[in-house]
């Protein structure tokens, strides 16, 4: 059997975070420990991200801007550099879907995600949550709708698609209401454990 190459993923970081962890697996002949790589998400760049394909990290970007929102609320100066830095990141999406690199779809999910967690994570600072919203797109999930509309994807399923995304609004909501952010990575990776999210949280269908 050939085990997956693994790794542990910090949303927020400190000076004692290490830098690899152990997995200890105990089995019928005996313990076997190795060591993980451990990823800081908020030492990638965003030309690391888009470089390295790392799209997954975008909505959780806004962790490394964290500590300076007292700044930017205040500070309107600083909070135009951060709309400038969010204005990147939605050319670099644009670009990707003029590529055909990603769809409009996925660039619509990324740009949904990354407001849900600016929700939550700015909830104190209404000029850092309503300038990055304002630079990420206030109406994509309008132009999402016109888009799924335009290529005919049948009602059903775009009724499906509508619920899940809920679903999976709640279970982030929760899960960074009681300060689990690893699990909203995993949760995002993991449909088993995606579903056992839910069962937890008693999020129904």
């Amino acid at each position: 059997m050939t085990l997956p190459h693994s790794a542990v993923l910090f949303l927020r970081h400190t000076t004692s975070t290490p830098d690899t962890m152990k997995i200890r697996m105990v089995t019928p002949g005996g313990t076997v420990e190795f060591d993980i790589r451990v990823m800081k998400s908020q030492q990638y760049t965003l030309e690391e991200i888009f470089w390295k394909s790392l799209l997954l990290l975008i909505p959780f970007h806004i962790f490394s801007h964290e500590a300076h929102f007292e700044e930017y609320e205040k500070d309107t100066a600083k909070l135009r550099t951060l709309q400038e830095e969010y204005g990147q990141i939605n050319n670099k999406l644009e670009e990707l879907l003029h590529h055909g690199a990603i769809s409009e779809y996925t660039r619509c999910t990324i740009i949904d995600m990354s407001n849900k967690v600016l929700e939550h994570i700015a909830v104190k600072y209404n000029s850092v949550k309503e300038g990055v919203k304002a630079v990420m797109g206030g109406k994509i999930l309008e132009y999402e709708a016109k888009t799924i509309k335009r290529e005919g994807l049948k009602e059903g399923l775009k009724e499906g698609i509508e619920q899940g995304e809920d679903r999976l609004s709640q279970l982030i909501a929760r899960l960074m209401e009681d300060k689990r952010p690893q699990d909203v990575v995993r949760a995002t990776q993991d449909k088993l454990y995606r579903n056992k999210l839910y069962e937890e949280y008693l999020i129904d269908q």
